[in-house]
């Protein structure tokens, strides 16, 4: 995610780049103490969230809002000032916020979190990103790994769902066949199953995301970039994604809320 912040006042523009560092650790922070420097990043760059000082001395924040949409309509605007008047202003410019100062993490992590405009993960950015929201699907450096046998993408999504958690076998097998007994049968076709989904995942270059031991298999979760894994250490983008669908082609998936 990238973010711009931009306050003529060189102790309020650093006070502001801290606290959206400390609320979107992860977000590269870009920041000008000049608006007209702005649109020219703007005009040849691309950008998910702006923190605009409404008084500042070249452009007023607001006309600055309005002549950023020209490059990006989608762009999400958010307004930083300490004046309440300007609220009807940020209201007709479709803003997605506006924060009084004294500026703090808190106050921008909330404004985060009800962005107008929902940034989406970059895919390409991340070795391997797992997307558990709405439908499983899974990217090695933005592209979708294709799976042979269902089932071998559905172990990966239960190894996903139990976060690092190991698995046995039989406890596999009540997943993805909880009608059929276990036995050797299954055990066998398990074995199969894993076998082909670490051919798909070594194939796409990230067969080390999975830890197999004696006894059970795991996900290392310290391998993927997971909107779900995201969602629960409280990250905005994330907590915005979920439209509560979770892994929908499954029935035996779930996620409850706790927030």
């Amino acid at each position: 995610m990238k973010i711009i912040a931009a306050d003529d006042e060189i102790i309020a523009l650093e006070v502001l780049v801290d606290a959206i560092k400390e609320a979107e650790p992860t977000a590269e922070v870009i920041s000008f103490r000049n608006g007209r420097d702005v649109l020219d990043y703007i005009a040849e760059n691309s950008c998910d969230v702006c923190f605009f000082d409404i008084e500042m001395r070249d452009i007023n924040g607001i006309e600055l809002a309005y002549e950023a949409k020209k490059f990006n309509p989608k762009i999400n605007i958010v307004f930083v000032t300490g004046y309440s008047e300007y609220t009807k202003n940020a209201f007709e410019v479709r803003a997605s916020g506006y924060v009084l100062k004294p500026v703090t993490a808190v106050k921008i992590a909330e404004e985060m979190r009800n962005l107008r405009n929902p940034v989406e993960e970059d895919k390409n950015t991340y070795d391997v990103y797992v997307k558990t929201f709405g439908n499983f699907d899974v990217y090695a450096k933005g592209d979708s790994i294709v799976f042979k046998r269902t089932r071998s993408k559905e172990l990966l999504a239960y190894l996903i769902d139990r976060k690092g958690a190991g698995v046995t076998k039989k406890e596999i097998a009540s997943i993805l066949f909880p009608d059929q007994e276990y036995d050797r049968r299954v055990e066998d076709y398990i074995n199969k199953i894993y076998r082909e989904m670490t051919r798909s995942l070594n194939e796409a270059g990230i067969g080390d995301i999975v830890v197999k031991k004696r006894n059970y298999y795991a996900i290392n979760p310290d391998k993927v970039k997971c909107d779900r894994y995201d969602f629960e250490k409280g990250k905005s983008s994330a907590i915005k994604a979920y439209m509560g669908e979770y892994m929908q082609q499954y029935s035996w998936a779930s996620f409850k809320v706790s927030r």
